[in-house]
């Protein structure tokens, strides 16, 4: 019991602590930089068109509509009775702290599970859950990182020999992310016949969620294999995140001291577990011939096969610090040293969460924000992301559907979406002005950001006023400005 305590108070500190400031401020929890208002409005429009599994969405790509995949179904499905009681705010801070929270709880109860006691057990869990690379998640916005506790209740229940609950943990961890999912599989290999009948019960599970998501991305191709190793595990000299103040750009593969040099002490007393944590370690780097067969071929981020190489580590240390009778005090020190030291700043960021009044009592079916987003491709900086704050969530207030079509890095195919000369005012896109404006008829209103287009604003109204559009209002900070045709 006093394990499940102690457990419990480093899951309610963890998950809270770090996020509790942006939260008081009654912003999101999270970077704007990043994924985090695509993973705001996917919660949105996923849990209101709920019960059920949505695979389209006509707030994008209106009045017609778009595939559709919501990176976390998990998260959907827990926001769905929430929204109505909490708003998008509270419900999108409760879900990351509770994913948090839950994460520490399931891995030390898998730690237990596999032979873990005391300090041995909550060291493990922490080592795990309280990562640098979970915690990066979280700065980011990435809501399918954020439940490493689907993985750890599959190794729970597969070591308590609850079959029927293996199956299910299974399904949930593919369900809660592809990359999670990957691991799972691997793990699954290493462990044997009766994982491997497990796994394609999950697989089961999760098929529904696959065959949605293979829907979304159809048409997706290979990635260049320069990008994918760009985007694996990166070795060299990092500037601590509790320095350097706000880096949205959270992606590590992080493991400090600590925890190799305790794991090192168990290799040789388990050996599968310390060749496991080598192929985890391996695949994050994402090259090698292996890279060029599927499923392999369709990863796009091999660092988060750092996810396995934790977990094998955690264990194998877990396993040195429940030895010493002093070892509860290793855990603390472990969060100490990744709080400090990681290259991820120990407090999460607050992005934006007004619903700003210039979109208040407007009426229409198709709302159109000037500029919107770009595509670039993965790995290049994509200035145009804090954008998604006006054209996703602000639907939130409004409700009204968006002609743009965004590729969700680059996961999702942009087809055709009537907006070239639009995307052309852009500075960002680094094409000449258009020579005349095209307005897709089923766009009702315009809402113009000045400050985004900063030297093509004026060039912006003009081209308006050309084809039919005027100013009906300015935010009071001008910052925002509401075009009508001019008919109205």
């Amino acid at each position: 019991m006093r394990g499940w305590l102690a457990a419990l108070a480093v899951a309610v500190l963890w998950g809270l602590g770090p996020a509790l400031p942006a939260w008081l401020q009654g912003e999101l929890i999270g970077s704007p930089w990043t994924d985090l208002y695509p993973s705001v409005w996917g919660l949105w429009a996923f849990a209101s068109d709920q019960p059920g599994w949505p695979t389209t969405t006509t707030q994008l790509a209106a009045p017609e509509g778009m595939p559709f995949y919501y990176s976390s179904p998990l998260h959907g499905w827990l926001a769905a009775p929430l929204l109505p009681w909490l708003g998008i705010v509270h419900t999108w801070n409760l879900s990351v702290v509770a994913a948090r929270v839950a994460t520490v709880l399931c891995a030390f109860g898998a730690a237990r599970a596999w032979g873990l006691k005391g300090p041995g057990a909550l060291f493990a869990a922490t080592a795990y859950a309280c990562s640098p690379f979970f915690h990066g998640y979280a700065v980011e916005g990435i809501v399918e990182g954020l439940d490493g506790w689907t993985l750890a209740c599959f190794l729970w229940a597969f070591k308590a020999r609850r079959s029927g609950w293996a199956i299910l943990a299974f399904g949930l961890t593919l369900l809660s992310s592809w990359y999670l999912g990957a691991v799972a599989c691997f793990i699954a290999l290493f462990l044997g016949p009766r994982a491997w009948a497990l796994a394609i019960g999950g697989l089961l599970v999760a098929l529904p969620g696959l065959t949605g998501f293979l829907g979304f991305a159809d048409g997706v191709g290979p990635l260049d294999p320069a990008i994918r190793r760009a985007m694996g595990t990166q070795i060299g000299p990092w500037r601590p995140g509790v320095l350097s103040g706000e880096n949205p750009f959270a992606m590590t593969s992080w493991v400090g001291l600590l925890l190799p040099v305790l794991a090192a002490f168990q290799a040789r007393r388990w050996p599968k577990i310390a060749a496991a944590a080598g192929v985890f370690f391996l695949l994050s780097f994402g090259w090698g011939p292996w890279f060029e067969l599927p499923p392999l071929s369709a990863i796009r981020f091999p660092y988060r096969f750092h996810a396995g190489t934790l977990l094998c580590l955690a264990l194998l240390a877990g396993a040195q610090v429940q030895r010493w009778s002093w070892g509860w005090l290793l855990t603390p020190l472990l969060l100490l040293e990744s709080l400090l030291l990681s290259p991820i700043e120990p407090l999460l960021p607050a992005a934006p969460s007004t619903l700003e009044p210039v979109y208040a009592d407007l009426s229409g079916q198709v709302l159109l924000d000037i500029p919107g987003p770009l595509s670039m491709p993965p790995g290049q900086m994509n200035r145009s992301r804090p954008r998604a704050r006006w054209f996703l969530y602000q639907q939130v207030g409004h409700g009204m559907g968006s002609p743009w079509v965004p590729d969700f890095n680059s996961v999702s195919q942009v087809g055709d979406d009537g907006l070239d000369s639009v995307r052309a005012l852009d500075p960002l896109a680094q094409q000449p002005l258009p020579e005349a404006l095209h307005i897709p008829a089923s766009v009702d209103i315009i809402v113009l950001h000045p400050r985004e287009l900063s030297g093509r604003a004026q060039d912006a109204r003009a081209h308006l006023s050309e084809v039919g559009w005027r100013k009906h209002r300015s935010s009071s900070d001008g910052a925002h400005e509401v075009w009508l045709p001019a008919t109205n």
